[in-house]
């Protein structure tokens, strides 16, 4: 491992190839927007938010309704890359931040997804998303797709992809759009899986998932499904079934109190 990240560092310091990468991410933007949370008298022991009364205290100049008009402007568009659209619904600050891969610049971003040719390689892809700005953080809006599609079109990641006819179907993710004062998305978010059981990307969400699903994932862990165990972790998990074999551990505790 010793050897491997030397020779990535000998040849970002002779290319310039180590800026945004894994060891070297640009820095995130900070929380812009927040409202003190206002509580439901429920029956929740952990605190039932009360939505319009938490929403109701934002100082966002942009009214829920509007944000959530301009979330679907953007992704209507396709972030700037469709064609006749053009990308001033991203800020200039823009960043977009996967679990795996990002911040990526807005330059970076466009030029990525806008080569993907997703629409044309899955000409029935329906996200099924629905939207919800978020009550504590007024700026952005919430949402979450169940997306599905047919790999019928010609697909490019790096190289031309053809068409496998397979289906492609997401698990359940979550995403997110913020927007500044002037109604410009400056951070996209998305690929959070909520349920990896669902779908059949492993796990997967985002392109990754898309990759998986129509049998070119790409050649890493992080790519191949959601969860990759370490050894440290296996190693960990065969102690603790040996401390429960033995009488020890939390869920022997828990039995001997029922």
């Amino acid at each position: 491992m010793w050897t491997s990240r030397s020779l990535a560092d000998v040849i970002d310091a002779m290319c310039g190839s180590g800026r945004a990468t894994a060891r070297n991410k640009l820095a995130w933007h900070e929380q812009r927007y927040s409202n003190a949370p206002v509580y439901k008298e429920s029956g929740m022991r952990w605190g039932e938010l009360d939505i319009d009364a938490t929403i109701a205290q934002s100082k966002f100049p942009l009214e829920p309704a509007v944000l959530l008009d301009k979330a679907k402007t953007v992704l209507g568009c396709e972030f700037g890359t469709a064609p006749g659209a053009d990308d001033s619904v991203l800020a200039e600050d823009f960043q977009f931040v996967a679990p795996i891969v990002g911040p990526l610049s807005k330059a970076e971003f466009l030029g990525a997804f806008g080569s993907f040719k997703v629409q044309e390689a899955f000409p029935d892809l329906k996200d099924n998303s629905w939207f919800q700005v978020d009550p504590l953080e007024p700026n952005r809006v919430w949402f979450f797709s169940r997306a599905t599609g047919t790999n019928t079109g010609e697909m490019n990641f790096g190289r031309k992809l053809a068409p496998t006819g397979k289906q492609v179907k997401m698990p359940p993710q979550a995403q997110s759009m913020l927007f500044n004062e002037k109604g410009e998305c400056y951070t996209l978010t998305v690929g959070y899986t909520m349920d990896k059981r669902i779908g059949n990307t492993e796990g997967l969400g985002g392109v990754f998932g898309i990759l998986k699903a129509i049998g070119q994932g790409l050649p890493f862990p992080e790519a191949q499904r959601l969860y990759n165990p370490s050894l440290r972790y296996e190693a960990f998990e065969r102690v603790a079934k040996v401390g429960e074999a033995f009488g020890l551990g939390p869920t022997q505790k828990a039995k001997k109190t029922q």
